[in-house]
C-alpha cells in the first residue's frame, strides 16, 4: 500500500485545495491557541465546506477538556481527532466513543515502546520531534534512535504516521528508516508558517512518491 501523506497546519481553503490537488490524502486542522497555525472553528467550517469530503480532515488539539474537543469535531464534522499533549489513554478512549484517535508522542530520551503501547487502542501513533510547542517545529528527530519494529508489534491495530522536521529533502531517507503508513509534513510545505507553498508541497508529494518506488 502506497505511504499516505498528511498535510498539517492548513489555515485556508486555498491552501486545503491546493494540498489535496498535488495529492495530499488528510489535511491537519490545528486548534491549538498557541500553535501560529490555529484556526477558528469558523474558519474550520469554510475548509471543510469547500473540500465536501476530498481528503479526511484530522483535528489538532492538545490537552484541551475532553468534551470541547468532541463539541468542536463535531461542529466542523472532522474524520479524525489527533491528541497532541499530554493527554491520558483515558481521554483518548472517551473521545474514540465518537471519532477515530491519531495519539501522537514526542520522541525523546523517556520514549519506548512501552509507552506507545498504552495507547494501542488509538487508529494512529504519531511520533514526533520533542518541543515546546507540541510540533510544527521544522526540527526532525532521530529516526534511527527509534525500535521501529518494537513500535509496530505494540500498536498492531494502528497506523504509524512519522512527522517532525520532513520535508522534500529527507522523507525518502524517513521512509527508509521508519516504513510508516503516513507522513506528516507541516513546515516543509510552507512558505511561511501558517502559509502553504504549492511547490515545496508538490515536492514532498514527489519525493514520497520516488521513494516507494525505491522501496519495491
Amino acid at each position: 500500500m502506497s505511504v499516505e501523506i498528511k498535510m498539517c497546519g492548513i489555515t485556508s481553503a486555498a491552501d486545503a485545495l491546493a494540498a489535496v490537488g498535488v495529492g495530499a490524502h488528510m489535511l491537519g486542522l490545528n486548534f491549538y491557541e498557541a500553535s501560529p497555525r490555529c484556526i477558528s472553528v469558523e474558519r474550520a467550517q469554510e475548509i471543510a465546506a469547500v473540500l465536501a469530503g476530498r481528503a479526511k480532515l484530522v483535528g489538532i488539539f492538545v490537552n484541551m477538556n475532553v468534551s470541547l474537543v468532541l463539541h468542536t469535531a463535531r461542529t466542523v464534522s472532522l474524520d479524525a481527532v489527533q491528541l497532541h499533549g499530554s493527554e491520558s489513554r483515558e481521554e483518548c478512549e472517551a473521545v474514540a466513543t465518537e471519532f477515530p484517535v491519531i495519539r501522537a508522542l514526542k520522541v525523546d530520551a523517556t520514549f519506548s515502546t512501552a509507552q506507545a503501547a498504552e495507547f494501542a487502542g488509538c487508529t494512529g501513533l504519531l511520533l514526533d520531534t520533542a518541543c515546546a510547542g507540541h510540533g510544527g517545529s521544522g526540527a526532525s528527530f532521530d529516526w534511527s534512535s527509534v525500535d521501529w519494529a518494537g513500535v509496530r508489534a505494540a500498536v498492531p491495530a494502528s497506523k504509524l504516521f512519522l512527522a517532525g522536521g520532513l520535508h522534500a529533502g529527507n522523507v525518502a531517507e524517513a521512509i527508509a528508516v521508519a516504513h510508516p503508513d503516513v507522513v506528516d509534513v507541516c513546515s516543509g510545505g510552507e512558505m511561511e508558517k501558517g502559509i502553504k507553498s504549492v511547490e515545496r508541497m508538490r515536492e514532498f508529494v514527489a519525493a514520497v512518491r520516488a521513494a516507494e518506488g525505491q522501496e519495491r
